[in-house]
């Protein structure tokens, strides 16, 4: 564990310093010397060395080209990662397909690495030799760093790429294991949120149900599988998540009864309850779902506001009790007033919200992820 920790207080520490320097960054090349290069070196490669770190490598099929990875890292005279750099701020997703054929090129490689300076994506070729997969084993945030500790399972995957323990076999293992379980946790995600039909049929003969049509399914029990998710899953995971906060804050959220004379509804309690359970239901990665243990309620005369971490750069909407069994929730622009008396209504606005709101004030350390949940 000491190693990780070093780690990860090197890589803080660079996080800090890139995040303030970034701006004056404005090439590919200032990006590469000032931003790319110490992370590089904090892996333990000596970049200094031409025999270690050896950039502008040619790297391309036809003979005299003039196609070349930004810096290619050697081992026993060879390149083994190849590593492509852009100017900060690049849309790395839509450049992959450049660092794709280095990596084809270079028969000898079998990591790749694409970065910005910021943000560094790392590839390896699980599904098909000698061709890099199409999404990253393993993401790198510097600028999420500084809001929030590296996650330990990242630190460990860097630790096996650093220079002392980089084995390609161990590497290969690792980044297959990684994108099983993140394609498993993504399928388990769509199946919540809209069950398929071979999933309902499945369950359904589990209990005896046997030769239904396809379009009983999708109209009479679909519904009913997506709210057994739900109530089977993603509630306990809150109730869990709410008892452990209770322990560790008795005073969060706030009071149900104030001096003021203002009392927290049951409704009000009940908005709050849902719109945890919902945003975990909706959560798109565990950053998300992690931030969900960061909502706090505050209770006004007339009106009941939902947070993230501050009651006013993090409010999400208040929530106006209707007297005719339609409430009013209130959202920032562009969400605006909803009237309704379906909570699901508001969902488009409240995950979106609720994004932003993490993108603007960071997220906090994690209390519990799904991965944690099985524990």
């Amino acid at each position: 564990m000491g190693a990780l920790r070093e780690l990860r207080e090197i890589l803080t520490g660079i996080a800090e310093r890139s995040n303030v320097i970034k701006s004056h960054c404005t090439n590919e090349e200032s990006t590469k010397l000032y931003l790319i290069l110490p992370v590089i070196g904090a892996l333990g490669y000596d970049y200094t060395d031409p025999l270690v770190v050896q950039p502008e490598l040619p790297a391309d099929f036809r003979t005299g080209s003039v196609d070349r990875v930004d810096f290619a890292i050697m081992q026993d005279g060879a390149p083994v990662i190849a590593i492509e750099c852009k100017s900060v701020g690049s849309d790395l997703p839509s450049c992959r397909g450049q660092l794709r054929s280095y990596f084809s090129a270079l028969q000898t490689v079998r990591l790749g690495i694409l970065t910005d300076g910021i943000m560094f994506e790392f590839f390896v070729d699980c599904d098909q030799p000698n061709v890099m997969d199409a999404e990253p084993f393993v993401t790198l945030d510097l600028e999420a760093a500084t809001r929030s500790p590296i996650p330990v399972d990242v630190l460990e995957a860097l630790n096996m790429l650093s220079s002392t323990n980089f084995q390609p076999e161990d590497v290969a293992d690792l980044a297959d294991l990684r994108l099983v379980s993140r394609r498993l946790r993504s399928l388990l995600v769509q199946e919540m949120r809209e069950p398929s039909d071979d999933l309902c049929r499945l369950m359904l003969q589990r209990l005896g149900m046997k030769n239904l049509r396809r379009s009983s399914i999708q109209t009479r029990y679909s519904s009913l599988v997506r709210d057994a998710f739900e109530q089977a899953v993603v509630i306990p995971v809150m109730d869990r998540l709410r008892t452990q906060t209770a322990q560790a804050n008795p005073l969060a959220p706030a009071q149900e009864g104030t001096a003021d004379g203002i009392v927290t509804t049951d409704r009000e309690l009940a908005v709050y309850r849902y719109v945890r359970q919902r945003l975990a239901f909706l959560s798109k990665d565990e950053q998300q779902f992690s931030a969900i243990e960061r909502l706090q309620y505050q209770d006004y005369l007339g009106k009941f506001a939902v947070y993230y971490e501050q009651i006013r750069k993090g409010r999400l909407f208040d929530f106006i009790e209707g007297s005719n069994g339609y409430d009013k929730f209130i959202f920032p622009l562009p969400g605006g007033e909803i009237i309704t008396n379906n909570m699901k209504d508001i969902d488009e606005p409240l995950h979106a919200i609720f994004s932003q709101r993490i993108r603007e004030l960071g997220a906090s350390k994690p209390v519990l992820t799904r991965n944690q949940m099985s524990a």
